[in-house]
């Protein structure tokens, strides 16, 4: 790929397909949405609208879908990817990045809601 800081190593988990109603916040002041493509029990990937820049480097996102039957918040996250893709109009934006994002140590309860997550709005690729 077109990032230095993504690895060729095999995945250690299993990446699972996620439909077009999922999102995270990844920035709060302004906000900032993207829309999650994949997640796995270690991490997800990301397409945001990023008119030529990167994000700003955060600690923690939300994921949520868009009909409010999920919403799982203050996730740890650190960024491994972030990178400019081919020009889409998915975001009614001219440029999209996609950003893939490790999980941080969780919350028991946020390591249910992942697991709940993954059982119930997924498929796997």
């Amino acid at each position: 790929m077109k990032n230095s800081t993504t690895s060729m190593e095999p995945r250690k988990q299993k990446r699972f397909h996620v439909d077009n109603s999922m999102y995270a916040v990844l920035e709060y002041k302004p906000a900032l949405m993207g829309r999650i493509i994949n997640i796995s029990k270690a991490g997800f990937a990301v397409l945001y609208p990023g008119n030529g820049q990167r994000l700003t480097e955060s600690s923690e996102v939300d994921i949520f879908r868009l009909d409010s039957a999920f919403y799982m918040e203050k996730i740890k996250i650190k960024t491994v990817s972030d990178f400019e893709i081919a020009t889409e109009r998915a975001f009614g934006f001219g440029k999209i990045r996609q950003r893939g994002m490790q999980f941080g140590e969780m919350k028991p309860i946020q390591m249910f809601q992942l697991n709940y997550f993954l059982q119930n709005y997924t498929l796997l690729e």
